[in-house]
């Protein structure tokens, strides 16, 4: 289903703006940095995998290493880490919760990224914005062209996922 609305105005002073280490033409670029690599340790563990260590720990370290890398001390991050909502022992949910909200976080600097954790976890629980156009969006639309050009497949595929929209979820995130 497709709405047609006129987006709201924003006013670039009412929201967060991303500091220079994410503006700056010679800002790094991480495809995978130390943060990440401890998010998907922790969640081995939690799937069952032989990696070492715990879910806690790899948790920590992950939040940790976030922190550090943007300028914050391990003072400040043991502090975050002491917060009973963000501790791995206390933090409300399951794993998936815990884990995707704080990777989630850690994924600032990649925004595609955070959106295929979001997706592949569940986690955050993101509210959509006043007047969103649609759902929260699992996949991109299949391109017009292909209606036009391949409209039988377009149409067997479209209906095997649910409809061509950007609500469908894809065969792998139906678990």
């Amino acid at each position: 289903m497709r709405h047609h609305r006129t987006p709201a105005a924003n006013t670039y002073s009412d929201y967060a703006r991303p500091g220079p280490k994410v503006y700056a033409a010679t800002g790094p670029v991480d495809f995978l940095d130390y943060a990440e690599l401890e998010f998907l340790r922790a969640e081995a563990v939690e799937r069952g995998f032989n990696v070492g260590g715990t879910a806690a720990e790899h948790y920590a370290n992950a939040i940790k290493s976030s922190i550090v890398y943007w300028g914050g001390t391990n003072a400040e991050a043991d502090l975050y880490l002491a917060n009973p909502q963000v501790a791995y022992a206390t933090a409300t949910g399951g794993w998936k919760q815990k884990i995707g909200f704080q990777k989630w976080i850690a994924l600032y600097n990649r925004p595609y990224d955070g959106w295929l954790e979001v997706r592949r976890l569940d986690f955050p629980k993101l509210t959509l914005p006043v007047n969103a156009f649609s759902g929260f969006p699992n996949r991109f639309r299949y391109p017009s062209n292909e209606q036009l050009v391949n409209k039988a497949n377009y149409t067997s595929a479209a209906s095997k996922i649910g409809g061509d929209e950007v609500e469908s979820k894809l065969w792998f995130d139906k678990f």
